[in-house]
This record gives C-alpha cells, structure tokens and sequence, in this order.
C-alpha cells in the first residue's frame, strides 16, 4: 500500500457483516477482503473496535452460533493491526439524531480519512460530504459506491 492510499472509516456494521460473511459476492466481505489486502487504509478508532467486539458477543448472534472470546480477540487484533488507530478523543455533534454515530465522523476526522463507508442510511449517508474548518471534508457513501469508486473491490 503507498503512502497515498486511500484512507476510509467503515462502520461496525459493515465490519462485522465482513468478518461473518459467507458469501464472497456481498459488498461487506469484499470490503472487508480489501481491508485484509491493504487495498485502503483503514482508520478505525477503539469506540469502533468496542462496538464490533459488542455485536460479535451479543446473545443475538450466540443463538446463531457467534464466534468465541477467543476468535473475537482475534478479529480484533486482526483489524488493529490493519489500520491507523487514532485515539478517538476528538468530539462532534455532527449527528444530533443519533449520537452513537458522531465517534464514526469524529474517527474520520482525526484520522484524516476521505470516506467513511456505511450503509446507515437514516443517519450518516444523508450527511453526504462532512466538512468541518481545519479537516479534509470526508464523503460518506455506501460500501458498494466505495469499492466502485475507488476500484477496490
């Protein structure tokens, strides 16, 4: 990956629909494919990385048969080292209606991504291009449009 690549925030959701994917034609294990290739950088913060551990443990997907703590720390592991961590302390209140999403925008921020690729349709993707003074305006768009756009996937 060069110095130049481009830098994307993925949400939880997207995150673990790629780790539990089992078909290799959906958008969210192609991107997550390209995250373990290094086809982008992924900027990802710990709020995120606590979310996705939350889902993966959830008592929804332990009746479907979720992954173990052990297989869950592994994931994680997997995902911090192929990314750029920030440490998540900026704040925003870019997304009044639901607040959870302002650590997703703020992550982007402080880690100078480009994109933040969702599929959170009521609240981020209407946002469209986040601009705020003194920060590289971030678009928010859907996995499909980021693989597309970029030639990711």
């Amino acid at each position: 990956m060069s110095a130049s690549a481009v830098r994307a925030v993925v949400d939880s959701n997207l995150l673990v629909r790629g780790v539990l994917g089992r078909r290799p034609t959906s958008v969210a294990v192609q991107l997550h494919r390209a995250i373990l290739l290094r086809r982008f950088r992924l900027v990802i913060s710990d709020y995120i990385l606590e979310e996705v551990r939350d889902v993966l443990a959830s008592p929804e997907l332990k009746e479907s048969g979720a992954p173990t703590a052990r297989v869950i720390d592994r994931i994680l592991n997997a995902l911090r080292l192929s990314a750029h961590v920030v440490p998540g302390a900026f704040e925003v209140n870019l997304v009044p209606a639901d607040p959870k999403d302002n650590p997703i925008v703020a992550c982007a921020l402080e880690g100078d991504a480009e994109y933040i690729v969702t599929d959170d349709r009521r609240h981020l993707l209407p946002l469209g291009t986040v601009r705020v003074a003194g920060y590289r305006p971030v678009r928010v768009v859907s996995a499909f449009d980021f693989l597309r756009r970029e030639s990711i996937g």
